[in-house]
């Protein structure tokens, strides 16, 4: 009976691989959605179901006597095989080779948000992810608008943002590695080998000391945390000479592989930015934590951590890793052969290098919002999402999407009350917070004079809600001046339309 049941049960999920649907269909699908709609795509089993997974044999090296290894994996006819990824301008985007009659398509990812007290910031890239070429001429210009989407509010247009200039930034790297049965010996291997090659060839070519941590999992609470280190002769004692499936063997369990991760790496106060690559062949069907996969997502945002999934061979829930690739800020990526290792987890590098990052200010306050990006004047306009929080907890702020006349601190309540009224509702439904409204300025007149005016517009903004029927007490009301700016002078000006803001502050 029971083999009967896991037959079926298998013959239903390989299935589901006949058509996969493309990373921006399943975006588009979740924009404005609650995060627990990542619950529906959990593969749920039934108890007899994983007592054939809970089966311990004595395992014996290079013999896998758990899971059977998987020979080989069912190739899309269309797959283009991972490629070294190149740069290259707009207007020399389609000169190359085609292969299998695939044609470079312009896509555009938005991936790696993250959230500070003051700012937020958001990554994408523009290419083709079949040929691995992204264009490297986007400009400012070139982004038509950024908005945050609530799925319970109105929407709001982010008017304060930048393209940030190439930079180094300190990063923590998490890989996340499947050593289930299905995996066998060679493949564990040479994992484990391209894992070691791709971390050192990228602490040789960059100058900034990156953090590393190596996790091993399969099923059943068998998570090995191998190292966190920057020092490359650490991490090679910790993956070489590779060990095969030694130690593991078994089922498989994603979600707590993901929160034993999560926890490591969110003890890291260090880095700037935080990636989980999770590289999986199969189900989660036998995990043991009691929490859901959205409780562990929800971990991962509120500790700004991203997590790109890497779907290997064809017995993959891709709609499942596309989920937690959406939610949790990452890309999703697709492989079916292990000589594709080396120059995949190469890429994962290369990748981050190669993106675009942009600086903005958040127009609200949502636990559960979407960035959508749009892009123009290129081959086709783009439009891309991510996940996005911004925390409603003491210190987090956003923008108000107010201007002033010159020399006026007159709040235009017909322009401009729809924004006001999304503070209004959260301060009238949240009865609990307080708040600062700042006033800040440029740097165009006299300091004393900016000060003053920053703080008599903050002061009309404080007794616009006051008005509605705020408790004055809960509002405090500050004036800056042009002493923090938000976003950098350019060329010793005096003038950037950026810092002239009223900032919302919590308590």
């Amino acid at each position: 009976m029971k083999k009967i049941l896991l037959a079926f049960f298998i013959s239903l999920n390989l299935g589901s691989f006949a058509q996969v649907k493309k990373a921006e269909d399943v975006s588009e699908t979740f924009v404005g959605r609650s995060l627990n709609e990542l619950d529906r795509f959990a593969v749920n089993i039934g108890e007899e179901i994983k007592d054939l997974f809970r089966k311990k044999r004595d395992y014996k090296p290079f013999t896998n006597n758990h899971e059977k290894p998987i020979k080989s994996h069912v190739i899309p006819p269309n797959y283009i095989e991972t490629k070294a990824i190149s740069s290259t301008t707009r207007a020399n985007f389609t000169k190359l080779q085609i292969e299998k009659e695939v044609p470079p398509e312009l896509s555009l990812n938005v991936m790696y948000p993250r959230i500070t007290p003051n700012k937020g910031y958001v990554s994408f890239q523009v290419g083709d992810n079949n040929y691995k070429r992204y264009i490297n001429d986007v400009r400012r210009e070139n982004i038509e608008y950024i908005k945050l989407i609530s799925p319970d509010s109105a929407n709001c247009f982010v008017k304060k943002y930048t393209l940030l200039p190439k930079r180094e930034v300190k990063r923590h790297y998490s890989f996340v590695l499947d050593h289930s049965g299905s995996m066998g010996d060679e493949r564990a291997n040479k994992l484990q080998i391209a894992i070691f090659n791709a971390i050192k060839n990228n602490t040789l070519n960059n100058k900034n000391e990156n953090i590393y941590s190596i996790h091993k999992f399969d099923g059943e609470g068998n998570i090995v945390h191998l190292i966190t280190s920057k020092i490359i002769d650490e991490i090679e004692k910790a993956l070489l000479p590779p060990k095969g499936l030694i130690g593991f063997g078994n089922s498989t369990a994603i979600k707590d592989a993901l929160n034993q991760a999560i926890d490591t790496i969110a003890k890291d106060k260090e880095s700037e930015s935080k990636l989980i690559i999770l590289l999986t062949d199969g189900y989660s069907n036998t995990d043991e934590i009691q929490l859901t996969l959205t409780d562990v997502i929800r971990k991962s945002i509120d500790n700004n951590i991203s997590i790109a999934p890497v779907g290997f061979g064809s017995n993959v829930d891709d709609d499942y890793l596309r989920q937690i690739a959406y939610f949790a800020g990452g890309n999703m990526y697709k492989i079916y052969h292990e000589n594709e290792f080396d120059q995949f987890f190469k890429n994962v590098f290369l990748d981050i290098n190669l993106n675009y990052e942009i600086a903005f200010s958040p127009c609200k306050f949502g636990n559960e919002l979407t960035i959508e990006l749009k892009l123009k004047d290129l081959e086709k306009p783009l439009v891309g999402h991510t996940f996005f929080a911004t925390p409603i907890k003491s210190g987090y702020s956003i923008d108000l999407n107010i201007l002033f006349d010159p020399a006026s601190s007159r709040v235009d309540k017909d322009m401009y009350g729809e924004n006001l009224d999304q503070v209004f509702q959260l301060l009238k439904s949240r009865s609990d917070l307080s708040i600062i409204i700042a006033g800040h300025t440029d740097k165009v007149g006299r300091e004393s004079y900016n000060k003053d005016l920053s703080l008599k517009r903050a002061e009309a903004v404080k007794k616009y809600f006051v008005n509605l029927g705020i408790n004055a007490k809960r509002i405090e009301t500050k004036g800056f001046g042009w002493s923090i700016p938000a976003y950098p002078y350019i060329n010793g000006k005096n003038e950037n339309a950026l810092n002239r803001r009223i900032t919302l502050k919590i308590k």
